[in-house]
């Protein structure tokens, strides 16, 4: 019968591209395990142990926590139900991100406009009525979506052109499209209640959805992201 091959700890580290003071944080967590073996007690490792570590270090790299993998493990929670969770947590994130850039583009849109931003009675700046934001996204959506980059450079503020420029924007607008499949319809244009010049406007596509949010100061666009939604979700 075949010998059972035993890796060493610095083998597994170069096999897996990890440290050792990684791996000794994992087994304190209780999520890999090894042996001790010799003297010197050093840690060594099975076929199965080593399967083992990859397999957590693939859900770290997916940035699923310690005690996520943690209830995998003892089957308190499946594969699929933590990873949905661990994209929730993500785009949160990303909300709050989005929301305080919000306020920095207000903020600086206050200051170029000569408002004191520590005036504790001035409100957030919605300086075009819905209507008027709603058809400015409606056409700006449309020139994405045609691939009309000139015109909608025109709606694009100094500031955001500096950061994004048109070749950058052209780049970012082709990868985007390419997962979608065939465009089918526009659906619904949303405005965020929190935060006025906020819009999103949502596009349904065979694949997946497409979410493009702008924020809007007078006719200008200081911000353009372009997302996705998973339309058999609604």
């Amino acid at each position: 019968m075949k010998e059972e091959r035993i890796y060493d700890i610095a083998e597994v580290c170069r096999i897996l591209g990890t440290t050792s003071r990684t791996l000794r944080f994992y087994e304190e967590k209780g999520i890999i395990s090894s042996m001790l073996e010799g003297i010197s007690l050093r840690r060594k490792y099975t076929s199965v142990q080593l399967e083992n570590i990859r397999n957590v270090l693939v859900l770290r790299t997916l940035g699923l926590s310690v005690k996520a993998i943690s209830e995998l493990q003892s089957d308190r929670s499946d594969l699929k139900n933590a990873i949905i969770s661990r994209r929730a947590e993500i785009y949160a994130s990303i909300e709050d991100k989005l929301h305080e850039i919000d306020l920095l583009t207000g903020t600086l849109c206050d200051l170029e406009d000569g408002r004191n931003i520590f005036d504790l009675t001035r409100t957030p700046s919605s300086v075009i009525l819905d209507k008027e934001r709603n058809e400015l996204a409606a056409t700006c959506l449309d020139y994405i979506l045609s691939g009309d980059t000139d015109s909608l450079y025109t709606f694009i503020s100094p500031r955001l052109e500096e950061y994004m420029p048109k070749t950058v924007y052209e780049k970012v607008r082709k990868d985007a499209l390419i997962p979608l499949g065939d465009f089918i319809s526009a659906e619904d244009t949303v405005a965020d209640k929190d935060h006025p010049d906020r819009i999103c406007c949502y596009v349904r596509y065979s694949r997946l959805g497409l979410k493009v949010t702008f924020v809007f100061h007078k006719e200008k666009i200081e911000g353009l992201w372009l997302g996705y939604y998973n339309t058999k979700e609604g």
